[in-house]
């Protein structure tokens, strides 16, 4: 059986984790390759052209009008409590350390390369004992935030139309300017053009091909069940009773001032899971929990037996689909990569439950109807594995 090396991001992130699981089951299913997570050492370089203080301030002030004073404040007093919460940094490095451990645990669920590559290894053409390449899911096509387009768009290969790509993202709603001849000139090695996001079919036709096709995350490729032996109720982790989780990407305060008063309102605790150590601490509210020792299991747990999530990450909107969980979208009105969260809840009739910062949230919990969501869902699922299948069988054939 041909080896298909899957370029994405390897980090310990929960979505970055749980999308490499799912497309390599969805991969294992059609049995027609053995698909391979490349272990890419230094897979997010970031770019070195920096958003400046001076224009953050200018597109808050743009978006905010009226609220920006607060907008501007919140982040002041966020940055502020964050540098006195690292400066503690030592008494968070059990927990740390616990949720290191989880993610390595985890990693035993995806096949990754034995060997780890570095970007220059890629570069250099040390990955030529695979069959094919298939670049995705995740942010891989978000230059301005992660870099190596290069090795993103396969341009190793210094081969036309020769990579595949799965629910690859751009995650941004326009190139920059100074790196629009390098998305022109490295997309054309893409053979097949499977995007996630409705924003990155477009883009791919602002720079030259007309051919990209929208498909589904990787998670969502594998029904809620299908990750149910990765779950169990959290008591361990929130004890006892109703809460409400909420999963904040951004330097907000504000997201976790609304949780709370929805939480009061529905005698729920607020259930703060956390990235890395920062504001605000639970002890800031009433009836909270700060959570850092968490893995892309424990992530889906979580979601999953929530009386609502509050959130706005991409991967805990599609948790809360497969888990059939209500939630609440809760976004920066000035993020330049809403664009994700904003397809999705399009595609699936769920607009409704989004909330912008300029406004406040619903202080009853959400009733989300799913009879009308699994239908949609379970069609773009047979959609996107159908499309996924073709790219695949298209590029056996090519190769004999």
């Amino acid at each position: 059986m041909k080896k298909l090396a899957i370029l994405t991001l390897v980090i310990n992130n929960y979505g970055t984790k749980l999308q490499s699981f799912a497309l390599c089951n969805a991969i294992k299913k059609l049995n027609l390759v053995e698909p391979e997570v490349i272990n890419l050492q230094g897979s997010w370089h970031g770019s070195t052209v920096k958003i400046s203080r001076k224009k953050q301030l200018l597109d808050v002030l743009k978006t905010y009008k009226l609220k920006s004073v607060k907008k501007i404040f919140d982040f002041i007093r966020w940055s502020y409590q964050f540098k006195i919460i690292r400066k503690n940094a030592e008494s968070f490095k059990g927990a740390e350390t616990t949720k290191e451990a989880l993610f390595l645990e985890f990693d035993k669920h995806i096949p990754y390369s034995k060997e780890v590559y570095t970007i220059d290894d890629v570069r250099s053409g040390k990955l030529a004992h695979y069959d094919m390449f298939l670049v995705g899911s995740d942010q891989v096509w978000n230059a301005p935030r992660v870099g190596c387009l290069d090795v993103y768009m396969c341009d190793f290969l210094h081969m036309k139309r020769s990579a595949l790509s799965y629910a690859a993202s751009f995650a941004i709603d326009s190139i920059p300017d100074y790196l629009v001849d390098d998305y022109r000139r490295y997309i054309q090695n893409m053979k097949t053009l499977l995007v996630r996001e409705a924003r990155g079919v477009e883009l791919c036709q602002e720079i030259g091909r007309t051919d990209a096709k929208h498909v589904v995350d990787p998670t969502l490729l594998l029904e809620g069940k299908e990750y149910e032996e990765l779950t169990r109720k959290p008591t361990d982790l929130v004890g006892d009773g109703d809460y409400i989780l909420v999963y904040s990407l951004t330097s907000s305060m504000k997201i976790y001032e609304e949780a709370s008063k929805l939480a009061k309102c529905n005698n729920c605790k607020m259930v703060m899971l956390k990235r890395v150590p920062c504001p605000p601490l639970a002890s800031a509210f009433t009836n909270a929990i700060d959570l850092l020792e968490v893995g892309p299991a424990e992530f889906i747990s979580l979601i999953k037996y929530a009386k609502c999530v509050v959130t706005g990450s991409y991967h805990a909107l599609m948790f809360s689909l497969l888990m059939h969980s209500n939630f609440y979208i809760y976004m920066d009105d000035a993020s330049a990569e809403n664009s994700r969260l904003l397809s999705s809840l399009a595609m699936f009739g769920l607009e409704k439950q989004l909330y912008y910062e300029t406004s406040s949230l619903p202080k009853v919990l959400p009733q989300i109807d799913y009879s009308a969501v699994v239908p949609i869902l379970n069609a773009k699922r047979k959609e996107s594995m159908a499309l996924l299948k073709e790219s695949i069988e298209g590029k056996l054939q090519e190769l004999g």
